[in-house]
């Protein structure tokens, strides 16, 4: 594992992190949406955060940068919507 990996992790992790917090600002500004609903369907979500991590680390560093390009572009998109 090289030092690009490591730092391809570090970034999908971020992306993740930034991509539930999102999620859980839309779940909670939604209108008959309790805080505590949003954060229960948040934290089901904050599963992914793990998964993407370990996802970057196992695959060759060219699906790795696919795999950061996907909540980016999320994340890009749900910054543009609101």
């Amino acid at each position: 594992m090289s030092g690009w990996h490591v730092i391809a992790a570090v970034v999908e992790g971020l992306l993740l992190v930034v991509l539930v917090l999102l999620r859980y600002d839309t779940l909670r500004d939604r209108a008959g949406t309790s805080a505590g609903r949003a954060a229960r369907s948040a934290l089901v979500l904050a599963v992914i955060i793990p998964i993407g991590v370990i996802a970057v680390l196992l695959v060759p560093l060219w699906v790795g940068l696919i795999l950061i390009a996907i909540p980016a572009i999320v994340v890009a998109v749900m910054a543009l919507a609101s």
